[in-house]
């Protein structure tokens, strides 16, 4: 598939001028004019370049957009320059989708947790742009602090990091953002959600919490965002029927 029609299929599935975010949603680097085998990954990184390499793919698609942040000079020099360069000389395009593989109400990270959990009629919430970013939903029946903690660790291959529960010993609305998201726990607490989950958290985010008298779990934040790159892979592969794999290059914060 050419280049430029690729860009199109990933823009209107993921609308990543809906959102308003901090890093370059898109194309980050052309390096080829087609697209024909895709590696996809949470963050842009040496070890990825290579598995691409091996993998003989002419396009890598990721997450965090490493060095393409809004605050990045995106001078090429140093690490960066070493990874643009081997992008270049082995023809590797690379995406980068930050919010919009957060927010997406199919592939998305936060949409597929809740769905895992078993949640339903779900809603979105923290909206950043005009679209939101997060998910809440609700349980058939409440669940009690442990069965909450075993339907998580069914859905986090390594399990829970933290878990914060000054709230409900009944839990029936959920509300999800991964990442470093812990400041939703204001939205989720205001649409009477009983647990909020998130990736990681800050020093004063169990203080937080317990003054507050609810519920977090965090599950880290690499581990919360597998889920949008794995889809999108399986998207492309069965949509556009063009090779394409999720490399897990796992990272315990």
């Amino acid at each position: 598939m050419k280049l430029l029609e690729f860009s199109n299929w990933l823009n209107e599935i993921l609308k990543p001028q809906s959102f308003q975010d901090y890093c370059v949603d898109g194309l980050c680097v052309e390096a080829s004019d087609k697209v024909t085998r895709v590696v996809t990954g949470v963050s842009f990184r040496d070890r990825l370049i290579d598995a691409a390499i091996e993998d003989g793919a002419n396009c890598i698609i990721v997450h965090h957009p490493n060095g393409f942040w809004k605050n990045d000079d995106r001078v090429l020099t140093g690490k960066f320059g070493e990874r643009m360069r081997r992008l270049m000389q082995h023809g590797i395009s690379l995406y980068g989708f930050h919010l919009p593989l957060d927010g997406h109400p199919e592939i998305g990270n936060n949409v597929q947790i809740a769905k895992g959990l078993g949640l339903k009629n779900l809603q979105g919430f923290l909206y950043e742009g005009e679209l939101p970013v997060g998910w809440v939903g609700e349980f058939d029946s409440p669940k009690t602090q442990e069965e909450f903690v075993e339907a998580a660790n069914r859905v986090f291959e390594h399990g829970l990091q933290n878990k914060l529960f000054y709230g409900s010993k009944s839990i029936s609305k959920v509300g999800v953002c991964s990442g470093s998201a812990a400041g939703g726990m204001d939205d989720a607490m205001a649409m009477g959600c009983d647990a909020y989950i998130t990736g990681e958290i800050k020093e004063a985010v169990p203080i937080a919490v317990e003054e507050a008298g609810f519920n977090m779990v965090t599950a880290g934040h690499h581990r919360t965002e597998i889920f949008g790159v794995r889809a999108l892979a399986e998207k492309i592969l069965h949509e556009l029927n063009i090779p394409a794999k999720f490399v897990d290059l796992d990272n315990p914060v």
